[in-house]
Formats: C-alpha cells, structure tokens, sequence
C-alpha cells in the first residue's frame, strides 16, 4: 500500500483532479488546506518580510490531498495528477510525491 501526497498549487483544479481520480477508480481521498514554508516565513513572520521575492510562484493557501491506495494504482494516479496540473518542474506548480503505507486500519473497505 501506498500514500500519494499532492500538494496543489493551483486550487481552482481541485475539482477536476478529484474528478479525474473518480476516473481512474480512486473513490476516496482526504484534502488538507494547507500553507507553504515559503508563505509563512515571507507575509507572517517580521524578520522575514525582505525574502518575499525569495518565494516566487508562492500560493496564499494550497489543497493537501491524501490518496491511500493500492500499489498498482500509483502509476495512473501520478499520471492523472501530471495531465490535470501540467508540468510539475515548474517553479510554483505544486508538488507529489508517495511514501510505503505499512499498516493502516479505519478505511473500511476502499482499499
């Protein structure tokens, strides 16, 4: 089992990547707002104000989404994420990445 973490930059595709996962046979998934380093340090934090230009293509808030999943199926969900978000090497594009799953309990019978 696998978790595969996107972090969305762009917000307003959030509901066509749920959608496109939907697609795919993804039936659930947990999504976090969420706030960059970068956001925090540059507009909250005083002595940090000057670094603003050190964190372009910064967001004011992202989308977390959290997808549990089979092995199998991460290769169409990076994919899906890829197709819907566009090039992730851009600077300010958002993010995935996936992490092994050993045990998890509480997901009924979705995975």
């Amino acid at each position: 089992m696998k978790l595969v973490v996107t972090v969305l930059n762009k917000i307003e595709l959030l509901e066509d990547l749920l959608s496109a996962f939907l697609e795919i046979g993804v039936s659930g998934a947990t999504v976090i707002d969420s706030v960059g380093m970068g956001r925090i340090l540059s507009h909250d934090v005083p002595i940090f104000a000057g670094l603003r230009s050190a964190f372009p293509g910064t967001s004011p808030v992202n989308k977390t989404i959290l997808v549990a999943t089979e092995d199998e199926m991460v290769d169409d969900i990076l994919a899906v994420v890829e197709d819907v978000c566009g090039d992730l090497s851009k600077p300010g594009s958002g993010l995935v990445f996936v992490v092994p799953v050993d045990t998890a309990r509480g997901m009924g019978s979705g995975i």
